[in-house]
């Protein structure tokens, strides 16, 4: 099975956020966990330690294809970290590593894990909030990587809707999933009103690179969902985008291969930032 965030990289170095564990494979929350908690790895900057000016948070992709989820998950956190960097990104990236491994059936835990992910979006938010809380000046920016689309999106969601945010007039700076493997209506007018107003109020910009190419797009997600991805097409043709949101075409860039987003695009990202 061909997974919607499967990358390589070397140890994981970086600091994060971590829900691991918090859900079960139903998607219910675990036992002495909450909708909004979230640990971190002890050195996040802001939350745990200190001050930033910038705060990336980078949030991986569906892994049902590992015997260590946690450990593949924070080698993409570094390797995130690591290409952001050399692409030029001089500010703090922080991992959010999640369960994206839970669920079975015969689709692999695909519904359990976008449940997950929506539910994760509570978790995101409130770092986001915690962050602002501490340090209104911070500047806080998204990025995600397939299935984390889910999740990012949920939290701009939440924070849309929650009053200790829009009251403040805070935003999340810009927001760059990549590969999203969520419906392509999501950011639309039309059909997707609650992101679209989210987008709108909530955040900066928001920038979606997608790749008609994408191996995992076009099969897993099409069979899957009868739907086409954000991430293989862009928003849906017909649909209005918020004033503030990008589609920017990477095919030429990251060809074919699911798992090849940073390794090509990682320039692009840190120019939109």
């Amino acid at each position: 099975m061909t997974v919607f965030g499967a990358t390589s990289g070397a140890a994981a170095s970086t600091p994060y956020i971590s829900t691991r564990d918090h859900f079960d494979d139903d998607a219910n929350l675990a036992s002495g966990h909450t909708a909004r908690g979230y640990d971190t790895s002890g050195d996040v900057p802001v939350v745990d330690y200190g001050s930033a000016s910038e705060i990336f948070v980078f949030a991986h992709g569906w892994d049902k294809n590992s015997d260590n989820p946690e450990q593949d998950a924070l080698e993409k956190i570094a390797k995130a970290d690591t290409q952001l960097t050399d692409a030029g990104y001089d500010y703090e990236v922080v991992g959010y590593t999640w369960d994206s491994d839970k669920g079975d059936g015969w689709e692999f835990g695909w519904f359990e894990a976008q449940e997950i992910a929506q539910k994760n979006g509570w978790k995101l938010a409130q770092f986001a909030l915690d962050v602002k809380r501490a340090s209104p000046e911070t500047t806080i920016r998204f990025t995600s990587h397939s299935l984390g689309a889910q999740v990012i999106f949920s939290a701009l969601r939440t924070l849309d809707s929650r009053s200790a945010w829009a009251d403040s007039g805070y935003k999340i700076e810009t927001m760059h999933p990549f590969g999203a493997a969520t419906d392509n209506e999501v950011p639309g007018k039309e059909e997707g009103r609650d992101t679209y107003e989210a987008i709108q109020e909530s955040a900066g910009h928001v920038y979606n690179y997608y790749n008609a190419a994408d191996n995992v797009l076009q099969w897993v997600y099409n069979t899957i969902e009868f739907d086409q991805a954000l991430g293989e097409t862009g928003l849906e043709s017909g649909d209005t985008p918020a004033t503030n949101y990008t589609d920017r075409d990477v095919e030429s860039q990251v060809g074919d291969d699911h798992g090849n987003y940073l390794d090509t695009i990682a320039d692009d990202i840190v120019s939109d930032t």
